[in-house]
């Protein structure tokens, strides 16, 4: 009989076949957002999963959520910094935020609500929503960030998480994340 580590690890090599051989295949993006749900969903368990394709010039803009009422998909979020004239709106650890996740690429972990109201403009939504802890993990291509998967549960939800396992995941995506919203020249 597998013990409860080995079957997660059982389960956590199966599930990232599947992503790897959806990602190497013509899969759809709906196809690939499915297998990499659930690898996340299974690994670390979620209330809400977003991917994001970020860009220094363009911003963030949301490709998949798991609830398109709260998070729509298309959504384009600017990133701001501190040195822009808005900088007064923006919560208190937001600028630490974007330099860790953004231009870093290292994993952010928060594990509580007051987390969340440091570094997230729509913190008030999101605790509404039951949500009190993050995983940012960054997608980067050649040691620049391109997008970031986001999952979000209750508070203290990933205070165990093997953030090594979170980023093996996220560049399995790197390639669908890049060329995503390109349009084919056919």
């Amino acid at each position: 009989m597998a013990s409860d580590s080995q079957q997660k690890a059982v389960t956590l090599v199966a599930n990232l076949r599947k992503l790897s051989a959806e990602t190497h295949s013509n899969a759809s993006e709906s196809e690939i957002w499915a297998a990499l749900d659930q690898a996340l969903n299974q690994q670390f368990g979620y209330q809400l999963f977003t991917v994001l394709k970020y860009s220094s010039e363009t911003g963030a803009t949301r490709l998949h959520s798991t609830n398109t009422n709260l998070h729509p998909l298309g959504t384009r979020k600017p990133v701001r910094s501190e040195s822009e004239k808005d900088s007064d709106a923006l919560p208190p650890s937001r600028p630490a935020w974007i330099k860790k996740v953004l231009v870093d690429g290292e994993t952010w972990r928060g594990s509580t609500r007051e987390d969340l109201k440091q570094v997230f403009e729509d913190w008030e939504v999101l605790w509404h929503a039951g949500l009190g802890s993050v995983l940012n993990i960054p997608v980067r291509i050649h040691g620049r960030t391109i997008g970031s998967l986001n999952i979000l549960d209750k508070e203290h939800a990933y205070d165990e998480a093997d953030l090594g396992i979170g980023i093996l995941i996220a560049q399995l995506v790197a390639p669908i994340i890049h060329s995503a919203g390109e349009k084919s020249a056919a």
